[in-house]
């Protein structure tokens, strides 16, 4: 590795804006760690173990020990999936890539990915009540994509997506509809619903 981020390459000096904004990494991660046990940030050894985020890493150019990543657990009736956020970038800047890296793949999975593996959770003009914002922090992108597994294997058990679905492609983004703003963030009681949508209870789940 070279001896100071000023003599990396372009791409790799890039994938490295965490270490010289270190602030907006503190926004990102804010109580979210904290909150939601399940979620942790990847080192370069985990990284290079696995198939899908080693490409990644290969495709930009760039070693495994650049990006940002976490990793959290999704769990349902599909059983219990890893899910990463990649953060190439600062997330005010491009929004992370989220990884489903467990379970049926591609189409097999539901028609709602942009890849085998990457989840397509929000069209990219969509207003922003509507679309994940960096302040909204780690444990509720997590809950976006854990909302979005599940929908998938109650799609694949059922036939009908059970979100409000978008068209995908190049299309109009959906009109702005403040009443569909996430609501503020709470830890909710042992005995209520999971915020990841799941349907299991919150001590059973990801608060436990």
């Amino acid at each position: 590795m070279a001896g100071s981020l000023d003599e990396l390459p372009e791409q790799r000096k890039y994938a490295r804006w965490w270490e010289w904004l270190p602030a907006r990494v503190r926004v990102l991660e804010g109580a979210s760690l904290r909150e939601d046990r399940t979620i942790r940030r990847l080192g370069a050894e985990e990284i290079e173990r696995n198939r899908d985020l080693r490409t990644f890493v290969e495709s930009h150019k760039i070693e495994a020990e650049d990006p940002l990543v976490y990793v959290a657990y999704a769990e349902g009736g599909f059983g219990r999936y890893r899910l990463a956020a990649i953060f190439l970038f600062p997330p005010d800047i491009a929004p992370p890539r989220i990884y489903c890296l467990d379970g049926p793949r591609g189409t097999a999975a539901s028609e709602h990915r942009t890849s085998e593996v990457e989840l397509c959770l929000y069209y990219k003009d969509d207003p922003d009540e509507r679309r994940w914002k960096p302040e909204d922090g780690l444990r509720r992108l997590f809950d976006l994509a854990r909302r979005h597994v599940t929908g998938e294997y109650i799609s694949r058990e059922t036939g009908a997506w059970p979100i409000e679905e978008a068209p995908h492609g190049e299309t109009e983004p959906a009109r702005p509809d403040p009443s569909l703003a996430l609501p503020p963030l709470r830890k909710p009681g042992r005995n209520e619903p999971c915020t990841c949508g799941s349907g299991r209870k919150a001590k059973r789940c990801c608060w436990r």
